[in-house]
């Protein structure tokens, strides 16, 4: 799925994403009905707050020029998108870059879109994702087909788990990191 057409956002203009509109009417649904969710979520919780979004996605606008091109265009507007459309303008959300082949023989499309992942955290050229937007590397986490993976799908990590697991941890880190009041245990 790509953020050029599937998650396409209302503000990069052309026809919204089939995905972001379900991505946006599921969430809405979800939280329209947490008491069916959780039964003692109107006497015990009451509020709640959606704190942060998780975003790794890429591969397939790596695999198109054009795409590749106006990808931190379309991150960017995604981002500001779901914090209107969520109503939770100070959503933290941490992206994991496309890191899926590597450090090595990244195609020019493929850098362009790591590139643009990276781009949405930088303070400099985004001031109103300073502080709550931000990007983690992941092209270190790649594990090499047979024997270290179970799986030869250079799109999916290979299927191997300890990539999740790495994935998982920086994007949770760095979560942390841009929540306040939240414990910052250090190793």
């Amino acid at each position: 799925l790509s953020l050029a057409v599937d998650f396409r956002p209302p503000s990069s203009g052309g026809t919204v994403g089939v995905f972001y509109n379900a991505f946006v009417a599921a969430v809405n649904n979800a939280l329209s009905n947490l008491d069916d969710f959780f039964p003692d979520y109107s006497t015990t919780i009451g509020s709640y707050e959606l704190a942060g979004l998780a975003w790794h996605q890429g591969w397939n606008d790596g695999g198109n020029d054009d795409m590749a091109n106006e990808y931190e265009f379309n991150l960017a507007n995604f981002i500001r998108d779901l914090r209107k459309d969520f109503d939770a303008p100070r959503m933290k959300v941490v992206v994991a870059v496309s890191g899926l082949s590597g450090y090595a023989g990244q195609p020019p499309r493929r850098r362009a879109v790591i590139n643009a992942q990276f781009a949405v955290s930088d303070a400099d050229k985004y001031p109103e994702f300073a502080g709550n937007v931000a990007s983690v590397e992941t092209r270190g986490f790649k594990r090499e087909p047979d024997p270290l993976s179970p799986g030869n799908q250079g799109y999916h990590w290979n299927n191997n788990c300890m990539t999740y697991w790495l994935i998982g941890e920086s994007m949770a880190r760095a979560m942390v990191a841009l929540l306040p009041n939240t414990k910052k245990e250090t190793e």
